[in-house]
């Protein structure tokens, strides 16, 4: 694996050089605060391609309370030390986003037991995968994988259509084109949201309006009773229940992205001589 490389290079210099590396031995992990577990799955391949025995006592979505054990792995201190870092950074990295996103779930939910929360694309390049497992593993869901799964217009593409003529045009294409597809289209305002609507929009995305505006745009279902409203721009766990407060169907977020990594703690202890075999 490359994060083994990367981390392990051709060599461990501190373990070679004190010749500990034959010896047999222990690793635990353990949160040091509750947390909602994630990143089980990526871990499980290093220790297995570090050829350690091991066994799960938490998977992927659980709670796990504070010093409550993890995973338990034995084998050489070699490889012991090869495993150790790269695991614990997962793991702290990973329950850190699925923590996060169950917090802000939770606060919604207080409130709106049928919102749901979504993560943008906006994570940081390379780490989509792990960030959207854990973003699952903490009750969320993808808003959008990328450019290829879901049709998002944004004004950015309004840009390109010269007149409202040709939007109509264009819109009318794209609705008839992806027929299976819903249409989401970012609004700043009442008045954009309202005509979207009309033109068949499924989804209303409102682009950091205010609680007044949203709930007016939450309102549009009562005349377009298919639509769906979403709130997006600056929501974190902060203001998250302001934001349930109005109606709207979902939130859409990056933040859980920046969640803090949570402490993991891992304990190792040679094994015995003629015992723990």
């Amino acid at each position: 694996m490359d994060l083994l490389f990367e981390d392990g290079g051709y060599f461990d210099l501190t373990t070679s050089g004190l010749e500990i590396g034959g010896k047999e031995g222990f690793m635990s992990f353990a949160p040091k605060s509750e947390i909602i577990l994630s990143g089980c799955d990526e871990v499980q391949k290093i220790v297995k391609k570090c050829s350690l025995k091991y066994r799960f006592l938490k998977k992927n979505g659980d709670t796990v309370a504070k010093d409550e054990a993890i995973l338990e792995c034995s084998g050489n201190a070699k490889s012991l030390h090869h495993a150790w870092k790269i695991s614990q950074n997962i793991f702290e990295y990973m329950s850190g986003i699925a923590t996060y996103t169950d917090k802000m779930l939770q606060l919604a939910k207080a409130i709106n037991p049928d919102i749901a929360i979504t993560t943008t694309r906006k994570n940081f390049t390379g780490s989509k995968e792990l960030m959207l497992k854990a973003v699952m593993d903490g009750g969320g869901t993808p808003h959008r994988l990328g450019l290829y799964d879901s049709i998002l217009i944004f004004e950015q593409h309004l840009a390109f259509l010269s007149d409202k003529q040709e939007l109509e045009r264009s819109f009318k294409t794209i609705k008839k084109k992806f027929i299976e597809k819903k249409i989401t289209v970012e609004v700043k305002n009442l008045e954009d949201a309202r005509y979207f609507a009309s033109l068949g929009a499924d989804i209303l995305q409102c682009e950091k309006m205010d609680f007044e505006m949203l709930k007016e745009c939450v309102a549009l279902k009562k005349e377009f009773k298919n639509i769906t409203v979403s709130a997006t721009g600056g929501i974190n766990v902060k203001n998250i229940s302001e934001f349930a407060k109005t109606g709207v169907d979902l939130i859409v977020t990056s933040s859980p992205y920046h969640a803090k990594p949570l402490d993991i703690k891992v304990q190792m202890r040679a094994a015995l001589k003629g015992a723990d075999r």
